[in-house]
């Protein structure tokens, strides 16, 4: 039995105090009042907050490495450093790039999922794209954007169809209708982005079963009075999620603040977008390919458009609290909102019974103390 005592638990969207978190076979046995159970190894959680590890849905790499490298060693070094920054499990979340690259990554995915990881659990793929529209790739190479259908799905994904838990399209593309449909009866988490949708086209995707929407605000159609966009199909729409970077980069923080108070901390996932310098300084790198060059923190390819961040979720954290949303919405985002977009809800992203045991330790700093993936200790920091 381990025992998490003397810190402050987040539990339904509160803080308990004098209660200790039990773990047991790598779940949360109970939450219990402080002393109740003695038996076992104790952490001592005095002057923390003992939080649910944080979800990141959309990370493409870190420390030089990127998921399109296609190697289990980029997924094992993306798994240990998230760890290392609050991050208890990822969507290993992969670019635009060339059906034999595409399917390579698969295979390193799929294979780093079956090992033994001291890092953050590896829950499965998030595709973004190749199924994007032209008009709106951001960083995407255009050259491997396809014309979506379910027979170039099957192909791109080959035997590895049940590790993908999340992918983007852009609804407005030729043919996606069919896609859609084979995705929601596999129960595919869909999302909408790098798309040029209208306000109406979007709204129908909706109606099809697509409930999320990728780095909202990014590489979408804006918010305009007579023409809504996707920016205003979504804040219209009260069943679809986002996601937001925080980094004060990619959307300002008044943009921030308004998702927030139109969509609530429960529609909302807050998402890192990293990229191979996460982790590092200012300089030049790849992503998926392409040269990419970070200054002054803003990653960007050589035609200007942003390529991803070097956010890490708690820095997300910290931003989000800074511009003046409560601790406890923001902590939701980081945790039981995605949870739920991917549909393990069941198992992840709260403190309660029966859930994994993927606790985070945070300092009144909100600085990452120690790190726990299911019950057992991947980082610490004293």
């Amino acid at each position: 039995m381990l025992i998490i005592t003397g810190g402050k638990v987040f539990k339904d969207g509160k803080w308990l105090c004098g209660y200790d978190v039990l773990v047991e076979n790598n779940k949360i046995h109970d939450i219990v009042p402080s002393g109740e159970c003695t038996d076992g190894e104790v952490i001592d959680a005095k002057g923390l907050y003992v939080c649910p590890g944080f979800i990141d849905i959309h990370i493409h790499g870190a420390l030089r490495h990127d998921v399109a490298d296609g190697t289990m060693e980029a997924i094992e070094t993306m798994a240990k450093f998230v760890s290392q920054h609050g991050t208890t499990s990822f969507l290993p979340t992969n670019m635009t790039t060339s059906m034999s690259n595409t399917q390579r990554t698969m295979d390193a995915i799929a294979k780093a999922m079956k090992k033994d990881i001291k890092g953050a659990e590896i829950m499965g793929v998030h595709l973004e794209g190749p199924f994007l529209n032209p008009l709106k790739k951001g960083a995407q190479e255009e050259e491997h954007i396809l014309k979506p259908s379910v027979k170039t799905y099957k192909e791109l994904v080959g035997s590895h169809e049940d590790i993908v838990k999340h992918i983007t399209i852009a609804p407005e593309m030729e043919g996606v209708k069919e896609l859609v449909d084979y995705l929601v009866d596999r129960h595919v988490s869909i999302s909408v982005g790098h798309t040029n949708c209208t306000y109406s086209r979007c709204m129908e995707a909706f109606s099809w079963g697509i409930h999320h929407s990728t780095h909202f605000y990014n590489a979408m159609t804006g918010l305009n009075h007579r023409e809504p966009g996707a920016v205003g199909a979504i804040l219209d729409n009260d069943d679809v999620t986002l996601e937001l970077i925080s980094d004060l980069i990619h959307v300002h923080p008044a943009a921030l603040r308004l998702a927030y108070r139109v969509k609530g901390a429960q529609k909302i996932a807050l998402i890192t977008d990293a990229m191979p310098a996460a982790g590092l300084g200012d300089g030049e790198y790849t992503l998926g390919g392409q040269k990419v060059f970070v200054k002054d923190g803003a990653a960007r390819i050589k035609e200007g458009n942003l390529a991803g961040s070097v956010l890490t979720l708690d820095k997300a954290l910290v931003n989000m609290v800074d511009i003046g949303v409560p601790l406890e919405d923001v902590l939701t985002m980081l945790t039981h909102t995605p949870a739920s977009i991917i549909g393990v809800d069941d198992h992840k992203g709260l403190i309660d019974r029966g859930y994994d045991a993927d606790i985070v330790l945070l300092d009144r700093d909100l600085s990452v103390v120690e790190t726990i993936v299911q019950g057992k200790k991947v980082f610490s920091n004293r």
